[in-house]
């Protein structure tokens, strides 16, 4: 709808005293390089207005949507490696006017023939501690294409925590950058490993979150950015979890993987897993999942496994069975510093090349054929660096 339906209300130019207002949000999710999805709540059920379009043409295109409290708005016909700029206008009441509630920008994603592109990751935040805020006060400061999020968002995985434990601290974040996000134990809830637990992530987390529809949200999916594929995976079912889905082999999930790892002729493959592989931390590597898919990464050649659960900071060397191997191995990284309480190294590896008991998050950046990334901590400091070239 073009943006002359707009004026067929009455634009009040500030908040008036009784309207409609967001209390959630507005975060970015779904991003590709011609679509987003805009996502916020309202304090009421409530009409929306959402107007978007290339900077600084702000209404070029308008979107309506009817009264809800959870509003999803997906833009669709966006241009590639472009700036857009959004408006979500929402009703006074006891008015037929609308008021201007949010405006900010965006950038949707490169093609392959742009192979360029940043991403933020860090996971483990959900605590609320000010350490946690502290981070995300640095991370802040960048500006990537996106973020990854490796799993453990809120504490409880109640949606009743996730504005103090998630969404506020990145709030600003993700307003401009879309966020992709691995499931985590912590976001299947307390009762994980039982029956109890049925239901839980359709109540806290599907409602509130939106993923991309190319495996089986918002378990497993994968996602593009200029020559790379990252895959998101959901291994909780190694950890425990009832309803997560398998992904030994011969599974769905498994099967899935294989399928698109094989079919990828992306130059960089990316992997995103809550449960390590590999790790020295408090809980270690997990054997049922590195005998799963350890052999599946060395055959389609992923180039960097990304870990969240243990609440530290690792890099591995190129590391196949067990043992440094600089020739096929696979570098795996846990980012699990994000907030919660840090965990200590339990055991010496060959393969651990740097081990942080420290609250971090990695910048890291492709250009082409080569990947750089700078880990940081709290501070603003810098920790450790990978450079991988192709």
């Amino acid at each position: 709808m073009r943006r002359a339906a707009l004026p067929l209300l009455l634009l009040l130019t500030a908040l008036p005293a009784a309207a409609a207002r967001i209390e959630r949000g507005p975060y970015l999710e779904n991003m590709a390089k011609d679509m987003v999805t805009v996502r916020f709540r309202v304090d009421a059920a409530t009409p929306a207005w959402v107007t978007y379009g290339a900077a600084p043409d702000c209404e070029r295109f308008l979107t309506i949507f009817p009264a809800a409290r959870e509003q999803k708005a997906p833009l669709f016909g966006l241009l590639p490696d472009t700036t857009h700029c959004y408006r979500i206008y929402l009703p006074a009441d006891q008015s037929t006017g609308v008021y201007k509630a949010y405006e900010g920008t965006f950038a949707t994603f490169r093609d392959e023939d742009k192979p360029r592109f940043s991403f933020l990751a860090f996971g483990d935040s959900g605590s609320g501690t000010p350490e946690q805020l502290q981070l995300a006060g640095q991370m802040d400061k960048f500006s990537p294409d996106f973020v990854l999020h490796l799993g453990d968002m809120v504490e409880s995985g109640l949606d009743a925590d996730a504005d103090a434990q998630y969404f506020r601290p990145y709030a600003g974040l993700q307003a401009r950058v879309p966020f992709f996000q691995a499931l985590g134990n912590h976001d299947y809830g307390a009762d994980a490993r039982a029956a109890a637990g049925r239901g839980f992530l359709r109540a806290n987390y599907v409602p509130f979150h939106s993923t991309p529809l190319t495996g089986l949200p918002p378990h497993y999916y994968f996602f593009d950015v200029g020559n790379a594929r990252f895959f998101v995976l959901d291994a909780n079912a190694f950890d425990g979890a009832k309803f997560a889905p398998s992904l030994e082999p011969g599974s769905r999930q498994y099967r899935w993987l294989e399928r698109f790892l094989a079919r990828t002729d992306k130059t960089w493959k990316f992997v995103a897993v809550h449960e390590p592989l590999y790790s020295t931390g408090a809980h270690g590597t997990s054997e049922a999942e590195l005998k799963a898919l350890e052999p599946l990464f060395l055959k389609y050649k992923v180039d960097l496994v990304f870990q969240g659960h243990d609440h530290d900071y690792e890099r591995t060397t190129p590391v196949r069975a067990g043992a440094p191997d600089e020739a096929e191995g696979i570098v795996y990284v846990t980012l699990g510093g994000g907030g919660s309480t840090l965990y200590i190294q339990r055991r010496n590896e060959d393969w651990s090349e740097k081990f942080l008991p420290t609250y971090s998050f990695a910048y890291a950046e492709v250009a082409d054929k080569a990947f750089t990334m700078t880990v940081y901590n709290k501070d603003g400091e810098v920790i450790d660096t990978l450079e991988v070239t192709k």
